[in-house]
C-alpha cells in the first residue's frame, strides 16, 4: 500500500498535467483551442444601424455564395433543396412503378385523405410528364 496522498483533479488541465508528468518530456499533447459559437463580433455594443448594417452585409454574402454555388451546378444542403430531391425521388418512384410507388400512394392517400382522386391524379400527372422532378439537371450520372 502506498502512504501518498492523491489529490482529486478539478479540470482537464489537471488531468492532461498529471499525464504529462507520468509520460516523457518528449511526449507533446495536443491541445486544440476550443472554437466559440458566438460571433465574433460585438454585437451587444451595436446601435441599430449598426446592426442592421451587419446583418444586411451577412444576408449579401450568404445570397452571393448561394448564386456561385448554383452558377457552378452545385446546390446548397438545405431543408429546401432536400424537400426538393426527395419530392424529385416520389415522382420518379411513381413514374417507374415501383415497389415504392404504392408506399407514395398511400401516403397521399393520407395527406390528401377528403380528396380520394388526388394520389391517382398525381400519379396520372407524372406520368403523362405533367409533374416533373425539379432537380433532376443536377443529378450527377454514376459510370
Amino acid at each position: 500500500m502506498s502512504n501518498e496522498i492523491e489529490e482529486t483533479t478539478t479540470s482537464v488541465s489537471d488531468e492532461l498535467g498529471l499525464l504529462q508528468e507520468l509520460l516523457d518530456d518528449d511526449v507533446v499533447v495536443d491541445q486544440r483551442p476550443r472554437r466559440s459559437r458566438k460571433p465574433s463580433v460585438g454585437i451587444q455594443g451595436m446601435t441599430p444601424d449598426e446592426f442592421r448594417a451587419y446583418k444586411s452585409r451577412l444576408q449579401a454574402e450568404r445570397r452571393a455564395k448561394l448564386k456561385a454555388q448554383q452558377e457552378a451546378g452545385t446546390l446548397p444542403f438545405d431543408s429546401e433543396t432536400t424537400r426538393d430531391a426527395l419530392a424529385d425521388a416520389a415522382l420518379m418512384l411513381l413514374y417507374a412503378g415501383g415497389p415504392g410507388a404504392t408506399a407514395v400512394v398511400n401516403y397521399l392517400g393520407q395527406v390528401f385523405s377528403d380528396k380520394p382522386g388526388a394520389p391517382l391524379t398525381v400519379a396520372a400527372r407524372v406520368k403523362s410528364r405533367a409533374l416533373k422532378p425539379k432537380l433532376i439537371k443536377f443529378a450527377r450520372k454514376s459510370s
